[in-house]
């Protein structure tokens, strides 16, 4: 009985010391985790470059015109592999050629304010790489100009949805392809009527 009941006392003994390690380790894993979403956390700015198609009265502008944009926000994780929240302000215009005056220029541009959920998930043990998906809502102003001395020109207020991909390296560089849906479609209220795809875009936003 004595030496069962040593085994026993070490048994437990053993048993307490492996359920200690798993609570210390648990406890590190939080703090990594808490730490890794602070570092993710902070205000951003960015560059885009998109491309959208447009049709003004039922005519092809026949080329893509590109784009340019900037946006900065602040970026919010909730957890290191999970994601969280960004609210940010984005404007992006161009100019190309008019549809119904070739010799002259059109221009077309999109501002809006976006809050997008964002999911990581990292490939790397410090959690410093990694790949995700993000979607969200916005409101926003569209408005295009085939020549500049038309009057009575395409614009409108309205819901933005923003979908995209993206790849996080070394935490502060991120890397995302995705569209817009833009507040304007379609419309036949103004001087012309206008019809406008998604706005399909690749940009990189730095973390500050």
């Amino acid at each position: 009985m004595p030496a069962q009941e040593q085994r026993s006392a070490r048994a437990e003994k053993e048993f307490q010391i492996y359920m200690l390690k798993g609570q210390l380790f648990e406890a590190a894993q939080r703090k990594f985790a808490q730490e890794v979403a602070r570092q993710k956390s902070g205000p951003f700015i960015g560059l885009l470059l998109a491309q959208a198609r447009v049709k003004v009265d039922g005519t092809s502008n026949g080329s893509l015109p590109l784009l340019y944009g900037l946006k900065a926000g602040y970026q919010k994780c909730i957890r290191s592999d999970v994601g969280g929240l960004r609210v940010y302000g984005e404007y992006m215009g161009g100019v190309n050629r008019s549809v119904l005056k070739p010799e002259q220029s059109s221009s077309y541009q999109i501002v809006s304010f976006n809050v997008d959920l964002v999911m990581d998930k990292s490939m790397d043990k410090k959690k410093k790489y990694a790949i995700g998906v993000f979607g969200g809502l916005g409101v926003g102003w569209s408005a295009y100009k085939d020549y500049p001395s038309a009057l009575h020109n395409p614009n409108s207020f309205g819901l933005v949805v923003n979908l995209g991909v993206a790849l996080t390296l070394d935490t502060r560089h991120r890397i995302e392809l995705a569209l817009k849906i833009p507040p304007l479609k379609t419309t036949h209220a103004f001087s012309y009527s206008f019809v406008s795809g998604n706005a399909y875009y690749i940009s990189y936003n730095f973390l500050l």
